[in-house]
């Protein structure tokens, strides 16, 4: 993962075991937004996600905002997805972390 800016939140930080609610937008290398959601949930570590994604959000903070480009090996490798993500794919994340909930969500 190759972060290119990142815009840090002053809210709890989204650790491994945490379920994070972010938005995101997500782009080829050539700039073609191929997914944007406004709200979407996951659990860091539980592989529900592609790993660029929840390696990508680890660490964030609430608020915050990352974007970052993953290698294919993180995605969807020599696969790629049907008609939307070509084999082989950079993929560029443009993340915002809306929320974190988890063992410790009472810490700040």
């Amino acid at each position: 993962i190759k972060l290119e800016s990142e815009t840090i939140g002053d809210g709890r930080e989204a650790t491994r075991g945490d379920t994070v609610t972010v938005s995101y937008d997500l782009s080829l290398n050539r700039g073609d937004v191929i997914q944007s959601l406004d709200s979407y949930v996951f659990t860091i570590g539980k592989r529900e996600v592609v790993a660029a994604l929840e390696y990508g959000v680890e660490g964030m903070r609430v608020g915050g905002q990352r974007r970052f480009r993953a290698g294919p090996h993180l995605a969807y490798r020599d696969k790629g997805v049907d008609g939307i993500v070509p084999p082989n794919a950079v993929l560029i994340f443009d993340v915002k972390l809306l929320s974190v909930e988890g063992d410790s969500a009472g810490e700040p």
